[in-house]
């Protein structure tokens, strides 16, 4: 009604300009990947990937000020929905993707075109505190996962892990914690050649850590 308008009117004007920003702007968070046929000098936008039927509304935090201690900007916790996925290829054209997600779990997408469209993102059995994963694929077909194995939305960044999944990521089974105890480890990436992965990750925000693990 009328009244409802006005009160909402009210609060958007006593808002800063970048929270009314970020009430307009930030709704649901998907995903998507950049596709190239010709070497790189040109780029599709793949469909988008997101949750089906997730709500939310509009200038939510989606967690409470006194229940997160990660210092990231105050628009971080506003939207729901899935981000920055990690990608394997497990047959031609058969591509699929882990992605990060609000919802306290590691979500997984598929496509059967190259990347071209994509299934909707359904939750995997890897728990997710909302912060970064990264993994690759052997040339024996196993996965190598480094992600926070905490099932909270905006939750603890520690431990930091390494996982392994040898049926196409069905399944997973920890491999070895890499770093534990208090402080952030974070934001991995990891990479291979013939005989070792090769890990690195954000430290306790001063420093990054480097693994050197045999497969």
């Amino acid at each position: 009604d009328d009244d409802e308008v006005l009160d909402a009117e009210t609060e958007a004007a006593s808002q800063s300009p970048l929270r009314r920003i970020w009430n307009v702007l930030v709704k649901m968070w998907k995903a998507f990947v950049d596709r190239s046929d010709d070497d790189g000098k040109t780029w599709n936008k793949s469909q988008e990937v997101e949750i089906s039927q997730l709500e939310y509304k509009s200038g939510e935090r989606t967690v409470g000020k006194d229940d997160s201690s990660i210092p990231v900007s105050e628009q971080s916790f506003y939207g729901r929905g899935v981000i920055q996925p990690t990608l394997w290829e497990s047959i031609p054209d058969q591509v699929h993707m882990l992605l990060r997600s609000t919802e306290g779990m590691i979500y997984r997408s598929d496509s059967k075109d190259g990347g071209d469209t994509w299934t909707e993102a359904y939750a995997t059995e890897l728990p997710n505190n909302n912060s970064g994963i990264d993994m690759i694929r052997s040339e024996d077909g196993k996965l190598f996962l480094v992600y926070n194995p905490v099932g909270v939305n905006w939750g603890d960044r520690t431990p930091i892990s390494l996982a392994v999944s040898k049926d196409d990521g069905k399944t997973w089974e920890k491999i070895r914690d890499l770093s534990t105890g208090e402080g952030e480890f974070a934001y991995p990436a990891i990479i291979q050649d013939e005989d070792f992965l090769y890990i690195t990750y954000t430290y306790k925000r001063k420093n990054i850590a480097f693994w050197k693990i045999r497969k």
